[in-house]
């Protein structure tokens, strides 16, 4: 077959994603908003630059992208409109796009979790439950932006009133726990038949940290994430972790089959007692993989060779094609 190029818009983790399909040796397409593809040509990865008015454009130029592979990252969660993107877009899609979907809704990203036997924060029905500090979140995935905090059900009811039409928007009630939070990210491979520990990272998030309680009375934080640092954990803790990676995988072939593909993150909090707790998942590459090009102490230990998140993606796309199994990995 005539080798795919690699297609991904202009946000969130693109210098990763195309930095790896160039070092791989793949030719590369960005699909960009006006006014920023300056920025991402001047890193020198860009094969073919498209300038799109609105991100929905992509779906009215199908056409000049039908030999590309197209890599999603959370701006696909936070942009698109999934049923559009599941029933109208044709271009192949790394990974299991299905799992786009269960990140997008709360309620299955939680029977997901559930499923892989991963020990989640307590959740709440009704507001009249709450019994102890809650996190209330969104659907989709937003950076951070719009969560907030209560310790009652009076607070909580004060803090929706406060948000313009919070009322009627879903969301999830969620037990907060207090821990140091991690975000391990993971690769999956179909091809070898593995789950890799690709990096662990923290986030620098806007104006809150882990002293939490100055944030329940007078000021309601945005929980915005602004970038990442990198961690490397207690070798006893990583055992667990790379456990808990494996355990989800086998969740989503049993409940997403053929189950996911690629990157993925769980989203952590790590108690006093080093228990686990998953509160967030997601189903594709994370910014937090950023931070490690062009490698992670993970990735490095695995490869013995420079392997970024980007890269790690273009090689499974690359093995995939040697052995003509391109159609398990891209949907």
């Amino acid at each position: 077959m005539k080798k795919p190029r690699i297609c991904t818009i202009g946000s969130h983790s693109a210098l990763n994603i195309l930095r790896g399909a160039m070092d791989e040796g793949f030719s590369t397409v960005l699909v960009c908003k006006k006014g920023t593809s300056r920025f991402y040509e001047s890193f020198g990865i860009c094969n073919e630059t498209i300038e799109i008015n609105n991100y929905a454009d992509i779906f009215d130029m199908q056409k000049q992208l039908e030999d590309c592979i197209v890599v999603p990252h959370g701006s696909f969660v936070a942009y698109y409109e999934l049923d559009r993107l599941l029933k109208e877009f044709r271009i192949p899609i790394f990974g299991n796009k299905k799992m786009l979907e269960w990140e997008s809704d709360r309620q299955k990203k939680s029977d997901l979790m559930k499923a892989a036997g991963l020990l989640l924060p307590k959740e709440f029905d009704s507001i009249d439950e709450v019994d102890r500090p809650v996190i209330v979140k969104h659907h989709g995935a937003h950076g951070g932006q719009g969560f907030y905090l209560a310790r009652t059900p009076k607070e909580l009811k004060h803090r929706i009133s406060e948000q313009p039409g919070e009322v009627e928007k879903p969301k999830l009630i969620q037990e907060l726990i207090r821990g140091t939070n991690i975000y391990p990210s993971f690769f999956h491979s179909t091809i070898r038949n593995r789950t890799e520990l690709f990096c662990v990272d923290r986030r620098y998030e806007s104006d809150v940290d882990s002293s939490l309680e100055i944030f329940f009375d007078e000021y309601n934080p945005t929980f915005t994430i602004v970038g990442n640092y990198p961690l490397v954990l207690r070798e006893s803790l990583a055992v667990q972790i790379q456990k808990e990676g494996e355990n989800f995988i086998d969740a989503t072939k049993r409940l997403v089959p053929p189950g996911l593909n690629g990157a993925f993150c769980l989203e952590q909090v790590v108690d006093r007692d080093l228990k686990v707790y998953t509160f967030e998942f997601s189903g594709r590459i994370v910014a937090g993989t950023n931070f490690f090009i062009p490698y992670s102490p993970y990735s490095y230990v695995m490869w013995g060779e420079p392997m970024s998140m980007g890269r790690r993606i273009a090689r499974e796309i690359k093995d995939a094609i040697d052995v003509d199994r391109l159609d398990e990995i891209c949907f």
